[in-house]
């Protein structure tokens, strides 16, 4: 991230991006930090928003970050799934940047156009690793399908390019869903529609799922517009990145329609549930210590230890605009 920021950040923004880097691996070295517990929540959200800013300085239009809000805020509840998260849209009335719908309009070129509820219930289900943890303390089924291979295909002749999603049948039958559910459900079904599998099917039958629109590309390099033709997509899928091959591992999240309103990026739905953590743990610690005896104690805490270094590897991969991975051998 070092590197791209001295290279690829505008000159007249290197500089603030450069001191929220520095600070963001302040923060990161203390909430990752052996034998930190009660603080940890707290300065991991400080770490996610300074790298928000340095991925918005360096991709985003806005010329400075300073003065900027959270842009998110905690409408509590005794009930805990009933807790909101209220996101505002940037700039606010008086002119100041939002983060959280700033982070999201660089995402995916758009923000927030208003007031936006999220039911922490509804966001908590989207965290990939430790999915099972939540599974189990909410009596709820799965929600992941995981990929078993996102192919991109091209045709010489007509220059056109466009993908193609493989998943094993079985996992969609282990859920009781069905091929348009897992359309529907996954956001898919807009650009999506099954045809015919071209692998050779084995033991476990692979279902496919072509993209609709193709892209048609000017000239002989079609790789040229894949940014292009994954650009619609890409937020619906889930990744998590690992150090042996493929080094990332993709996933369809399956989200029930009456929860729509609350489905986010995969790195929103991270730092939304972070800043809900870092405020409690700033707020109210003592309901923090009782949330990790609670139903979803075991869930929390795997959050908080565990995806740190996912959400760090995601978060590089967009600012450096390739995939980043910790190598299998140093």
């Amino acid at each position: 991230m070092h590197n791209i920021v001295a290279k690829q950040c505008p000159p007249n923004k290197r500089e603030e991006a450069s001191a929220c880097l520095r600070q963001a691996h302040d923060f990161y070295l203390v909430g990752t930090e052996k034998g930190v517990e009660a603080a940890r929540p707290l300065a991991l959200y400080y770490c996610y928003m300074n790298l928000l800013k340095v991925y918005c300085l360096t991709w985003g239009a806005n010329a400075s970050f300073n003065n900027a809000q959270h842009g998110i805020t905690e409408i509590f509840n005794a009930n805990y799934e009933d807790i909101i998260l209220r996101g505002f849209p940037s700039p606010n009335g008086q002119g100041k940047l939002q983060n959280f719908s700033e982070l999201l309009l660089v995402l995916q070129g758009a923000g927030l156009p208003h007031n936006t509820d999220l039911r922490l219930g509804d966001v908590f289900p989207q965290i990939l690793p430790g999915h099972r943890l939540w599974c189990d303390a909410a009596n709820r089924t799965e929600r992941f399908v995981a990929l078993e291979d996102i192919q991109f295909w091209r045709n010489r002749d007509t220059r056109e390019v466009w993908l193609r999603l493989y998943l094993f049948s079985d996992d969609l039958s282990r859920l009781g869903v069905t091929h348009t559910e897992f359309l529907n459900e996954s956001g898919f079904h807009a650009d999506f529609h099954e045809v015919a599998c071209d692998r050779e099917q084995t033991e476990r039958k692979v279902i496919c799922f072509e993209q609709v629109a193709t892209v048609t590309y000017p000239d002989r390099h079609p790789a040229d517009l894949l940014e292009t033709l994954v650009s619609g997509v890409r937020h619906h899928l889930w990744a998590t990145v690992t150090s042996i091959p493929p080094y990332r591992r993709y996933y369809a999240y399956l989200c029930p329609a009456g929860e729509l309103a609350s489905r986010l990026p995969q790195l929103l739905s991270i730092y939304a549930i972070t800043y809900h953590l870092g405020s409690v743990t700033r707020y109210r610690p003592q309901d923090y210590d009782n949330m990790l005896v609670g139903k979803f104690g075991s869930r929390i805490q795997d959050f908080v230890t565990g995806q740190p270094a996912q959400f760090l590897y995601l978060l590089s991969s967009e600012i450096a605009r390739q995939e980043i991975t910790q190598p299998s051998i140093i």
